[in-house]
């Protein structure tokens, strides 16, 4: 079986068949085996010819020299094939064909060539067609019906002529031929198999070391290079870019809203359209040029060489995005899904200073970022004022690290009430109080945790301390809730539902107080796996809210499976409801829709008696906003119900 798997335009697997193999054994030998048919022929006809008709021995000479001559030609149309190829299957009868031809013609020296009543010469030439015969299993075993045809051919005739003899001493090496005969059979049988074995051993032992490289190395799912490959090219390209002074870029890709794709249509229609965009690009860029996929939806594309100039540099790695970008205006094809998609492009030019790839990298994913906050579907070029950018995601990732350690952050609540303003809930609000830059708001370092990983300790901390603060609270208004935010991770870790018992069981509190706060794109992530996680939480007694309502891309498909309990309209609507038909008409939908499937709704951001009085109209009857309390410390809360206990005791 010929294993070729194609990686990009500058790389192929090419494993060649055990056939292939075989023949390239066979012919390795073939000039030494015709140098053997030269000699063997001049000797034996000098031997005989005094006792052969010498018409006989001449014919014979020219007819075995003259094949041998053809199979020069075929030896060098042979040498012409390409050695990483598969060796077309018409060689292996051509090899078949001309062993019978040769061995005939070695046969025929016992017809044509035997000396009558001669034992010496009949001796000799038993003893030049075995030596033959011995050479044809060392060079043509690798095909045993190459080697039993020449051994059988050039042996038989001989044994016949021995049988035909009166002599009892001919008799005798008729009969010493035919085992010799057989154990060349039998030898040649062992070496094919040895052989055979040898090859397969070999061949699989190439093939796991080209699968490890390629897994290495390559992503599955569409045969790009891998951030590993990508890395080793892209430091490669810095110090070439160096030492010949000239300008590369870098094109981070990141293709627009490929997560709604993906969750509501499938992640195999998600992993066709992404091999469709790998295919898409791949045709585009030069050979010299690098695809690679990092994964998710995120591409690389390398442009080793982009200018020796600067500016031109940065014009042509823009022009290469504004293709790459209009390539997405064409619609793609999905098992009968029609798909309109595009990308945000982020490029960084090198060598600007940099030495390392994953600093170049990050900057193109800076650019990338602005590109998204630009509005999706356009490129950024990284410059050098973007460079606090990176500086500042750096410090934070750092200070993240130690403000765990060092316990910087901190809780404060936010009051949640009912149409008729008692307080009915509190949501937990993260806060870093930064030793040196005072207190940090968390749309400052929210995303930045959840992309390096930190935001699972920080949101453990955030749940564990919130039970611990409210658990007595509780104790004394049985029907407050604790509402507490959840991160993508924290939610997707395959021990979020343990972690949660665990912090019940260490804190008291009553889970039925407990209530979590998700995103819709949290929800859509694995639509199954989710209600399912879901469930098992509800089944523990805590309840759900959908955080932001309205603006991600939740289907109302799944939102009816959904057990929630609360959607919670996000306050960028709210806020303007009094003031913009759209954004009221909005929350007026999101409410009936909400009552139509027995979902609690609450508004977020009611600033204003205005604002609350719109909210009642419409029949809205859970609130939160700075109109009912701004977020407090836990000292204040306790304080209240401290006093609100002591007023209450018999």
């Amino acid at each position: 079986m010929n294993i070729k798997n194609t990686l990009d335009e500058n790389e192929t697997i090419s494993i060649p068949d055990i056939s292939s193999d075989l023949l390239r054994t066979v012919y390795s030998s073939l000039k030494l085996t015709l140098t053997a048919i030269l000699v063997n022929s001049a000797i034996i006809s000098f031997i005989l010819w005094d006792v052969v008709a010498h018409e006989n021995i001449l014919f014979w000479f020219f007819a075995v020299n003259i094949f041998s001559v053809v199979r020069i030609v075929i030896y060098k149309s042979f040498n012409a094939l390409d050695p990483e190829q598969k060796i077309p299957d018409c060689w292996q009868p051509i090899t078949f064909i001309t062993s019978i031809i040769s061995g005939s013609l070695w046969g025929s020296t016992a017809i044509f060539l035997f000396p009558a009543n001669d034992i010496a010469h009949q001796v000799f030439l038993a003893f030049v067609l075995a030596g033959m015969c011995a050479g044809a299993v060392t060079t043509l075993s690798p095909f045993k019906s190459s080697s039993y045809s020449f051994i059988l051919l050039t042996s038989i005739p001989l044994i016949i002529s021995f049988l035909l003899e009166s002599s009892e001493i001919v008799f005798s090496m008729a009969i010493m031929s035919l085992l010799f005969t057989g154990m060349l059979l039998i030898t040649s049988k062992n070496l094919n198999r040895t052989i055979r074995e040898s090859l397969t051993i070999r061949h699989q032992r190439l093939i796991d070391e080209k699968t490890i490289h390629y897994q290495a190395n390559y992503d599955m799912l569409t045969d790009l290079p891998n951030r590993r490959l990508l890395s080793e090219r892209l430091n490669h390209e810095i110090k070439r870019a160096g030492r010949h002074h000239h300008f590369g870029a870098v094109l981070f890709l990141d293709l627009d809203h490929f997560k709604t794709i993906n969750d509501s249509l499938g992640h195999a229609i998600g992993d066709e359209l992404l091999k469709q965009v790998a295919l898409r690009i791949k045709n585009r860029i030069r050979n010299e040029d690098t695809v690679a996929r990092l994964g998710g939806d995120e591409f690389i594309i390398l442009i080793p060489e982009a200018s020796d100039e600067m500016t031109t540099a940065s014009n042509n790695a823009e022009n290469i995005a504004t293709e790459i970008l209009q390539l997405f205006h064409e619609k793609f094809n999905i098992n009968e899904h029609i798909i309109h998609t595009s990308v945000s492009i982020g490029i960084s030019l090198f060598p600007l200073g940099e030495t390392s790839s994953d600093t170049i990298l990050q900057k193109a994913d800076v650019a990338l970022y602005e590109a998204k906050e630009a509005g999706r579907n356009t490129a950024r070029l990284f410059y050098s004022e973007m460079q606090q950018v990176v500086n500042n995601r750096r410090a934070i990732e750092k200070d993240l690290h130690q403000a765990i350690i060092n316990n910087e952050f901190e809780l404060n609540y936010q009051p949640q009430v009912d149409i008729n303003q008692n307080i009915i809930a509190y949501e937990a609000l993260l806060r870093w109080n930064h030793p040196d830059k005072g207190l940090i708001s968390p749309e400052t370092f929210i995303n930045i945790a959840e992309k390096c990983g930190l935001i699972v300790p920080i949101g453990e901390w955030v749940l564990k301390t919130a039970c611990q603060q409210f658990a007595n609270i509780i104790e004394i208004n049985k029907n407050l809730r604790i509402c507490i935010n959840v991160s993508p991770r924290q939610f997707n870790d395959h021990l979020f539902i343990e972690k949660i018992q665990t912090v019940i069981s260490e804190t008291g509190i009553n889970p039925n107080n407990i209530q979590l706060e998700i995103t819709e794109g949290m929800v859509l992530k694995d639509i199954d796996e989710t209600i399912d996680k879901m469930k098992s939480l509800k089944l523990i007694g805590l309840s759900f809210a959908i955080d932001d309502f309205g603006t991600g891309y939740s289907s109302l498909t799944y939102l009816k499976k959904l057990p929630i309990d609360i959607l919670k309209i996000d306050k960028s609507f709210v806020l303007e409801s009094v003031h913009n038909s759209n954004d009221a008409a909005i929350v007026k939908t999101i409410i009936a829709m909400a009552q139509n499937m027995d979902i609690d709704i609450l508004a977020e951001g009611v600033e204003t008696q205005q604002i609350m009085d719109f909210l009642k109209e419409i029949d809205c009857e859970m609130f939160q906003g700075y109109l009912f309390g701004r977020p407090v410390k836990i000292d204040q809360i306790t304080s209240f119900y401290d006093t609100y206990k002591q007023k209450n005791l018999p």
